[in-house]
């Protein structure tokens, strides 16, 4: 009886360890996919608040000539005016700076990272940018001020005359 009952306590002790492996494993994929879905979920959330921001930039008469003409000439605009860019500006950084992070935690694809950064190179030899970032600097963490710094510094060009100073459609005066 002594010894039947010590089959049983050991294959009961195997079926258990078994039992804790598989759960394990399932514990794991389960790891790995929670990882996916969640990254999948930064990627899009990421994507869509800066789509955002370039779609009301974009389809915002008013706020695409302010953002046009802070870039070009920050000067040129009223205080009223340049306030206007420059907290929309500090929102979309306050979008780039969180990439930043996240991209750094390796929970945001780095290609997006990198597509982000490439905005930032776009812009970075603009008067209005430079202006931008020496009033608003500060308010970054160091991580991000100096990832901008780095962006600023390059010798990196990809706007490609994106921000040179547009002519508005002919009147029939300058004819």
């Amino acid at each position: 009886m002594e010894k039947r009952i010590q089959k049983i306590s050991l294959i009961t002790d195997i079926v258990g360890a078994v039992a804790i492996v598989i759960s394990l494993i399932f514990v794991g994929v389960q790891f790995t996919e929670n990882t996916k879905a969640t990254q999948s979920a930064t990627a899009a959330s990421t994507v869509a608040t800066i789509s955002s921001w370039y779609t009301e930039m974009g389809n915002n008469q008013q706020s695409s000539s302010l953002f046009w003409n802070f870039m070009a000439n920050p000067d040129g605009l009223n205080s009223e005016e340049r306030f206007q860019v420059i907290i929309s500006l500090h929102g979309l950084f306050l979008t780039f700076q969180n990439s930043f992070y996240l991209s750094e935690q390796g929970t945001l694809d780095s290609r997006i990272q990198e597509s982000i950064t490439k905005a930032a190179i776009g812009v970075k030899d603009q008067p209005g940018f430079r202006l931008f970032w020496k009033l608003r600097r500060e308010l970054f963490f160091p991580e991000f001020q100096k990832h901008i710094d780095d962006i600023v510094d390059t010798n990196i060009e990809i706007s490609e005359g994106m921000y040179q100073s547009v002519k508005g459609p002919k009147s029939t005066d300058d004819e």
